[in-house]
């Protein structure tokens, strides 16, 4: 290939502002979502509802923008309804022991049917509702920052659950690495009957990093609504719920490798909206390319682990 060529492409499509603003902004459901996996994975839970969390969280905060008028009392409206889920999700797996992957299989079917008749009952429409009504998170330029060329584009502009997202990450790391909470959280993921001789209450623990995820997830769903769209629209998850497990996992568990990989599939997905609009792929291989990429990093980390194993008990042996 012909070096101006390659430059070509590169400056189009990878080194270029415009592109790398996008993909920000794509990854920013995308981190949420991997941050509400990351923090029931560190407890020892396999939290599959991360979907229907999402989906929750965006409709509850369209209607409380909607009637209240407020991107605020929108973002309130999903967090609370989050944190509902994610109490509801906890106490029925880990307080009636009902079954972890057939919860989360319920809630991401209640999810689905509960905001399809909700957007029907409420609104009196199908399919979606937007209005001018709901308010929804504008850019925020930030002072000085925003007058420096290159950096000032690439950190000023973003709606406020951007840089939102981007507090949560070193929170949740300095949580995780920094505090005794986050000590206890890790120890009862890894071994919850030491952590019991320890004192650690395996049980209380467990129930706040589920509802921590219903807020995580929940916020996706606000960035999706209020922040990207500005509207409801019928499955506006897309996803992202099983995509933050992905991203959970390519991440090794870490809320920067949370982050660093959502960037990846920030970057898939601008670049195949990019082609698309360039009518060099199809639309339906658009759809199909962060699936694609889930799939190969699984394939990857699976195959990883288990020749990490045979060579574990190779070394014994």
């Amino acid at each position: 290939m012909d070096g101006s060529v390659l430059l070509d492409i590169l400056s189009r499509y990878v080194f270029n502002i415009a592109n790398i603003q996008g993909m920000l902004r794509l990854a920013t459901p995308v981190v949420l979502a991997g941050l509400c996996a990351l923090i029931t994975d560190r407890a020892g839970i396999l939290n599959i509802a991360g979907e229907g969390m999402i989906l929750l969280g965006a409709w509850f905060a369209v209607a409380a923008s909607y009637f209240f008028g407020s991107s605020m009392m929108g973002l309130l409206g999903g967090i609370v309804a989050g944190l509902v889920v994610g109490a509801l999700f906890a106490l029925f797996s880990l307080k009636f022991r009902a079954h972890i992957i057939v919860m989360g299989i319920a809630i991401n079917i209640f999810a689905d049917a509960a905001t399809i008749f909700l957007t029907r009952s409420v609104f009196g429409v199908a399919g979606g509702f937007t209005d001018p009504k709901i308010v929804g998170f504008g850019a925020i330029e930030i002072p000085f920052i925003k007058d420096i060329p290159i950096l000032g584009e690439l950190l000023s502009g973003y709606t406020f659950i951007v840089y939102l997202t981007w507090f949560l990450v070193a929170a949740t790391a300095l949580f995780l690495y920094r505090t005794p909470w986050g000590f206890h959280l890790r120890a009862v993921g890894e071994n919850p009957e030491a952590a019991e001789t320890m004192g650690i209450n395996v049980q209380r623990i467990r129930f706040l990093a589920v509802m921590a995820s219903g807020v995580f997830a929940a916020l996706a769903g606000v960035y999706l609504s209020l922040g990207h769209l500005q509207g409801y629209v019928d499955k506006m998850a897309a996803g992202r719920g099983f995509i933050g497990m992905a991203v959970n996992t390519f991440g090794g568990g870490a809320p920067l490798g949370v982050f660093l990989s959502s960037l990846l599939f920030g970057f898939v997905d601008m670049l195949g909206f990019r082609l698309q609009a360039e009518r060099i792929i199809p639309i339906y291989f658009v759809s199909m390319m962060p699936y694609i990429v889930t799939l190969a990093a699984l394939t990857y980390f699976t195959i990883r682990r288990e020749n990490a194993r045979k060579r574990a008990a190779t070394k014994k042996a």
